[in-house]
């Protein structure tokens, strides 16, 4: 079996999903990490928490791959709470945690926003992709919130029902409300759509999927007559397990990868 470095892997990594392309407040990357160790093992999750630390200790793994990072805001202290005990088993079992948070939600090409809108759509339905916003470093393009045109219209209680359906998610996971009955355009924001709702403003859809809104942007959706669906970060984000496990298997499928996901 090929033996790589944990070091080695996230050069590979970082190649495809450029730590440069994060956002200026992110912490994507190499969180808690042991360079020379080589890799016994892969877990893929959304989040670092204890029982995935576990998991990957009774698994023989000691690599961690999230999406969100276990460090996110400064840390002063490692005492009880509840980052410091996920840090504190890390070190205990000496297992590495690198995430790819935003680095990998701009990435036009296998990023949060294109695998969501292919989970849900299929391109005959799509007449035209456009981007919120996009940015580009050293000649390549990256995103922000995706717009997406529909071929047909359809009825907004049967988008409601395609997105419970495909990523299996129970009435009390997901909230919306409808001021547009009838939907062909349509604003994606897997993340928290808290921070761009001028621009899905701006761009005038019939719709807005997302997580996490404020309730000043509820009310500024309603006085634009933009309907949304609140999916949770849980809800439309988990898709990054399985899109980043077959991104690792197809690239370097010399050692176990596992999955991960908790019930929320």
């Amino acid at each position: 079996m090929t033996k790589l470095l944990i070091s080695e892997l996230i050069n590979k990594i970082e190649y495809d999903f450029p730590i440069n392309s994060s956002m200026s407040y992110d912490n994507s990357g190499a969180n808690i990490i042991c360079f020379d160790n080589e890799i016994s093992g892969i877990l893929v999750c959304l989040d670092v928490t204890l029982d995935a630390v576990n998991y990957a200790k009774e698994n023989n793994i000691n690599l961690i791959i999230s999406h969100h990072p276990i460090i996110f805001n400064e840390i002063r202290n490692i005492n009880d709470d509840p980052v410091s005990k996920r840090i504190k088993l890390l070190n205990k079992f000496d297992i590495s945690a690198y995430s790819c948070h935003t680095n990998y939600d701009v990435n036009i090409d296998n990023g949060m926003g294109g695998n969501l809108i292919k989970l849900l759509f299929s391109d005959n339905e799509i007449v035209s992709h456009e981007f919120l916003d996009s940015f580009d470093i050293e000649n390549k393009q990256y995103a922000i919130g995706d717009i997406i045109t529909l071929k047909d219209k359809i009825e907004f209680n049967d988008i409601v029902s395609l997105i419970k359906n495909k990523l299996e998610l129970e009435d009390s996971k997901i909230s919306y409300y409808n001021f547009n009955h009838i939907v062909k355009k349509i604003v994606i924001i897997p993340g928290s759509g808290s921070g761009d709702i001028d621009l899905v403003i701006k761009s005038k859809p019939d719709l807005l999927i997302t997580s996490d809104l404020k309730h000043n942007n509820i009310i500024d959706l309603r006085e634009e007559n933009i309907s949304f669906i609140n999916a949770t970060h849980y809800g439309l984000e988990k898709i990054f397990i399985e899109s980043f496990y077959n991104y690792l298997i197809n690239k370097f499928n010399c050692f176990k990868i596992l999955k991960y996901y908790i019930n929320l």
